[in-house]
């Protein structure tokens, strides 16, 4: 239930925008020499939500509408960040409160999932998140990089490419688990000019006869010459060749920049272009996903077309009445179908589903955190239901 002592809802006027966006400041630690109103500009006011007690603005959040790939297909997604409760506010519910009422609104707007990164999980995990998947960022000194392919051609990004970007990051996103479907306000990262106090990012396309195979976007961490960075903020290579002269790219600025850093899938295939394993786990963190609508969640995503299988699910959902129920999931040909009833052979709460969805873990080791119950032929298949490569995510929202 909903605590009555707090209203939530869209800021009333401009002044409840401009508190929500000096309380995120703060709370969050962002940038000083960044206005906290143009943060919640770039934002969209419309994606705020804040949350009141006793009149008096208290906090709020930001829900971005998105999507996220799933077995090759884009599962509609609300992104929830700018999570902030004034410091004097903490400790009395606020944050539950307004968690709660966002996602019951997401979830009538027609978002089946929704993804966050975690300051702190025990929130989040009384609202039905769990761990889904990781970002890792990768740290190498460039002379150990050993790609030497230079038959693509690299030039900087233009207006014109934007949509070839696109297209390029849709394809290799459908081709991984838990990759962003990005929205315009990620991509403003990216391919708009960068707001005075980042780093500029410039980017380059990987042509070869004339077809773009790749792209990277670059910026350098100019400090002290022992600290000097490339940092690849955002790189897909669709080819060998195109990966090899992204790489070779990287590497040429190894005598001034003498390292680099990259966002990869937890296992990269970019590591086999190293002569050493000179490569380090410069940072990995956990995000969240929430299951809002169970029966649209599962039918928005792709499936193997090798697996068949009829799922018997058993899901409690304390926030959402329409989740807990029993449901009969069948898989074929990449695609799902569900309808309410079956016998309830996996029994788990939306927590649990929300694991076992993203292939994070199998049914059959959640059974062994208390996660999910069935029988071993129930969990082995929901292991093959939803098997796939590692869920990751190459960007921070």
């Amino acid at each position: 239930m909903m605590d009555a002592s707090f209203d939530i809802g869209p800021p009333s006027d401009a002044t409840e925008l401009a508190a929500f966006a000096q309380i995120a400041s703060v709370s969050l630690a962002f940038s000083q020499s960044a206005s906290p109103s143009d943060w919640v500009d770039r934002e969209g006011h419309d994606n705020v939500r804040v949350v009141r007690r006793g009149g008096r603005l208290v906090g709020g959040l930001v829900s971005q509408p998105m999507g996220q790939w799933f077995g090759g297909r884009s599962v509609p997604m609300a992104g929830i960040r700018g999570v902030a409760v004034a410091p004097e506010h903490r400790g009395i519910g606020a944050a539950s409160a307004l968690m709660r009422s966002v996602l019951v609104e997401q979830r009538e707007l027609g978002m089946a999932i929704s993804a966050l990164f975690p300051a702190t999980k025990p929130v989040y995990r009384r609202c039905g998140f769990e761990d889904a998947g990781v970002r890792v960022v990768y740290r190498l000194k460039g002379d150990a990089i050993r790609a030497f392919d230079r038959s693509v051609t690299l030039r900087p990004v233009e207006q014109a490419d934007h949509e070839t970007i696109h297209r390029l990051h849709a394809h290799r996103a459908r081709r991984t688990t838990g990759n962003l479907d990005r929205s315009p306000f990620i991509w403003q990262r990216f391919l708009e000019p960068s707001p005075p106090w980042r780093l500029p990012v410039r980017g380059y396309i990987a042509e070869h006869e004339g077809e773009a195979e790749g792209y990277v976007m670059i910026t350098q961490n100019e400090g002290d010459e022992a600290h000097r960075e490339i940092q690849a903020l955002d790189y897909v290579a669709m080819t060998p060749r195109a990966a090899g002269r992204i790489m070779r790219f990287i590497a040429d600025h190894w005598s001034v920049f003498g390292t680099t850093t990259w966002v990869g899938a937890p296992v990269d295939p970019v590591l086999l272009m190293m002569n050493e394993q000179a490569w380090r786990v410069h940072d990995r963190i956990d995000w969240m996903l929430r299951i809002l609508d169970v029966p649209a969640a599962l039918t928005a995503r792709g499936y193997s077309t090798a697996v068949r299988a009829e799922l018997h699910l058993d899901i409690s959902d304390d926030l959402i009445d329409e989740n807990s129920s029993r449901f009969v999931v069948d898989v074929a040909d990449g695609r799902a179908s569900v309808r309410r009833g079956g016998d309830g052979l996996i029994r788990c709460d939306i927590r649990g589903l929300a694991t076992m969805y993203t292939g994070h873990l199998t049914a059959t080791q959640l059974a062994t955190t208390g996660y999910v119950e069935g029988s071993a032929t129930a969990l082995s298949a929901a292991d093959a239901v939803f098997a796939g490569c590692s869920p990751w995510m190459s960007d921070m929202f």
